[in-house]
C-alpha cells in the first residue's frame, strides 16, 4: 500500500514516523527546512517513543517544487495532515496523488473539509478522521511525540464499514497509531469540533494552558460556547449525546491536556493565520443558514480575527 501524507508538519511527520515501521510505501509532501531535513537526513522522533528514521524510508515532495508526473495517481491512501488554513493548497496536491479507487481523509481541525473532499473525489472515496495524538516540532527534522492517543476513523457520506477499510486500519494499528473505527463519522467530527470551539479561542486569547479553563468562571464560558455549537449540530440532525455528557467530556479533556498550549495559541504567538474560520466562524456560518443566532461564537471569531 502506498500512503501519501500531505502537509507533513508535526502530526503528519509523527504519522510518517510510525508508519515507517510497517511495510507501506510512503510519499511525504512538506515544505521549508523541515521538508529539506526529511529529504536529506530523515526524521528524529522522541517523547512517547524514540526512533530515528532514515530518509531512504520515504520519498519527499517539496511544496516549493512542481509535483512530478511520476507520482500522479500513485497513492492508495492520502492523509491530509496540515492545518485548515493550508487546506486549499493541500487539496490540489491530493487530487494529483490519489488513485482512482483510493481513499482520502483529513485531520485538519474544523468542519466543512469533508464536504469539499466529497465534491472533489466523490463520497465513496472519503473517510472522516480525527486524532488525539499530540506532537510538536522543536526544530526541523525533529518531532516530539507529546502524547499518545488514537486515530478515529468512520464513514462520512458513503456507507463504509470497518471491513471495507480493514487494510488501512491494520496498517495504522501496525504503526502503533491505535486506530478506532467509529460508526458515525459526522458525530465523531462534531464531537471534536465542539471541544475545539470551546477550548482553542478562549485559551488562545488568555495566553494560558488548557487547564486554566477549569477555573469555574472560565469553564462556564467554555461550556456556553460549546453548547451554542451543539445547538447547531442538532439542528443539522446530528445525534449528539445529552448536554451533561458533552460537558463531562469537555472537563475530562481539559484535565487530560491541562499542561498543553492549544494550537491556536501557538499560531497567535507565532503570528500565523489561525484556524478560526473552520472552527467558531464555521459555527456562525452554519447557524446563519439555519436561522439560528450564535453570538458567543461570533464574538470569539471577531476578536481572534482582529488579532491578525
Amino acid at each position: 500500500m502506498r500512503v501519501g501524507i500531505v502537509g507533513a508538519g508535526s502530526i503528519g511527520s509523527l504519522i510518517a514516523g510510525c508508519l515507517s515501521q510497517t511495510s507501506c510505501d510512503l510519499l511525504l509532501h512538506s515544505r521549508g527546512p523541515h521538508a529539506a531535513h526529511l529529504t536529506v537526513a530523515g526524521l528524529n522522533v522522541d517523547g512517547v517513543d524514540k526512533r530515528t528514521i532514515s530518509s531512504d524510508r520515504w520519498e519527499v515532495l517539496l511544496e516549493e517544487q512542481p509535483i512530478p508526473d511520476s507520482v500522479r495517481s500513485s497513492c492508495d491512501v492520502v492523509l491530509m495532515t496540515g492545518k485548515s488554513s493550508a487546506f486549499d493548497r493541500h487539496l490540489e496536491v491530493a487530487k494529483h496523488l490519489l488513485r482512482q479507487d483510493g481513499l482520502v481523509c483529513t485531520l485538519a481541525n474544523g468542519l466543512g473539509h469533508e464536504e469539499r473532499l466529497v465534491h472533489a473525489f466523490g463520497p465513496q472515496r472519503v473517510l472522516a478522521s480525527t486524532t488525539t495524538h499530540g506532537a510538536y516540532r522543536p526544530e526541523p527534522g525533529h518531532v516530539h511525540w507529546a502524547g499518545s492517543g488514537e486515530m478515529s476513523i468512520g464513514p462520512f457520506m458513503h456507507p463504509h464499514d470497518n471491513e471495507s477499510v480493514a487494510p488501512l486500519l491494520k496498517l495504522l494499528s501496525d504503526g502503533g497509531l491505535n486506530p478506532q473505527w467509529q460508526q458515525n463519522g459526522r458525530v465523531m467530527l462534531w464531537n471534536k469540533m465542539l471541544l475545539n470551539i470551546a477550548i482553542n479561542p478562549i485559551a488562545g486569547l488568555l495566553g494560558k494552558e488548557n487547564g486554566s479553563l477549569l477555573e469555574p468562571h472560565l469553564f462556564e464560558s467554555s461550556v456556553s460556547v460549546m453548547l451554542e455549537g451543539a445547538r447547531i449540530a442538532r439542528a443539522e440532525g446530528v445525534p449528539l449525546q445529552e448536554d451533561a455528557e458533552l460537558v463531562d467530556r469537555l472537563r475530562d479533556v481539559l484535565v487530560k491536556t491541562s499542561n498543553n498550549y492549544c494550537s491556536m495559541l501557538q499560531d497567535i504567538r507565532a503570528g500565523r493565520e489561525t484556524e478560526i474560520n473552520s472552527l467558531n466562524l464555521e459555527i456562525c456560518r452554519r447557524g446563519e443558514i439555519l436561522g439560528l443566532a450564535t453570538p458567543l461564537n461570533q464574538l470569539l471569531s471577531s476578536v481572534i480575527q482582529d488579532l491578525r
